[in-house]
């Protein structure tokens, strides 16, 4: 029972506040119990906590919508980019198409008649059109914006795979065109054809010549006629000092009646180097260079490649 008088009684104590300007004004007294000195206090408190909780709710609002701002512009900003890459995604894409169709050499009744030519355009690209077409074109959502991602990165897988095969394609033809027998294999006169022949050691009696002969004057230079490895480089008898070439995809070239010869077994040559000079070794009636070439095994016609390399 003390406490509480002790309490009440101090609660009631008369505060006193004096005012004192430093002119005639009389100076301004202001009498408040200690009772309201502490509501005061609180109520003073409680209004700047309040004040402080809805300041800080209108921060977190308007910074959630700068963020989300933010967030749209960058949306925008990927959208644009992706529609970029896209774009120049099917660039590529024709002109992958040309190069193979320029490689495989095909018609154009074969390039339009093509059980592959499809396509179209995908969700994400008529939902874009049709925000175009109503003015309201708008970036795009993030599963728009995965789904186009994952489109983006399988073309541009498939764009990689396919000029990865158009380069092994190219470098393959480049391979066969060097190893392809062409040109002429030394300069001179064509003497004798390739195929049935009145022999030139007995008039009465016709043979198969596989080859043809081209004359010329003693040690005119002979040339390999395409890239490849030499196997044989020696005297074969009525070959005379012979080289053959194996030229790999099945070619293989002979070169005979030579007078001297500038390689080995083993040696690789290219197209258009000197191997040999011209002689009448082995059986022959005067200075040429009795020339073949084989293909898979077989003699065919060396004025077949000879015509095609002039003709193109």
């Amino acid at each position: 029972m003390r406490l509480s008088e002790t309490l009440k009684k101090f609660l009631g104590r008369q505060l006193t506040v004096m005012l004192i300007p430093h002119n005639a004004i009389r100076p301004i007294r202001l009498n408040f119990s200690i009772t309201f000195l502490l509501l005061a206090v609180l109520g003073w408190t409680g209004l700047t906590v309040w004040s402080g909780f809805i300041a800080s709710r209108h921060v977190d609002y308007w910074r959630a919508r700068t963020d989300e701002a933010m967030l749209r512009t960058k949306m925008w900003y990927f959208s644009r980019e992706l529609n970029q890459s896209r774009e120049y995604l099917d660039r590529v894409k024709e002109t992958e198409i040309a190069l193979q169709n320029l490689l495989n050499m095909k018609t154009r009744k074969a390039i339009v008649e093509s059980d592959h030519a499809m396509g179209g355009p995908t969700p994400v690209d008529r939902k874009d059109l049709l925000g175009v077409m109503g003015m309201r074109r708008q970036a795009l959502s993030m599963d728009d914006m995965n789904t186009e991602l994952k489109s983006v990165q399988q073309s541009g897988t498939e764009v990689m795979s396919n000029f990865g095969e158009i380069s092994q394609y190219i470098q393959q033809q480049h391979t066969i065109y060097r190893t392809t027998p062409r040109d002429w294999p030394v300069l001179g006169r064509l003497t004798s054809l390739f195929g049935r022949r009145h022999s030139p050691f007995d008039s009465e009696e016709g043979e198969f010549h596989p080859g043809i002969d081209i004359a010329n004057a003693l040690g005119t230079p002979v040339h390999s006629t395409a890239d490849g490895v030499v196997t044989l480089a020696s005297w074969q008898g009525g070959y005379g000092r012979l080289v053959v070439i194996d030229h790999g995809h099945g070619f293989k070239t002979y070169y005979a009646h030579n007078s001297k010869l500038l390689v080995k077994a083993g040696d690789h040559v290219v197209r258009g180097q000197v191997i040999s000079y011209m002689g009448t070794s082995g059986r022959s009636t005067g200075y040429h260079l009795h020339y073949e070439v084989w293909q898979n095994g077989k003699v065919v016609n060396p004025l077949k490649f000879v015509k095609a390399s002039e003709e193109n």
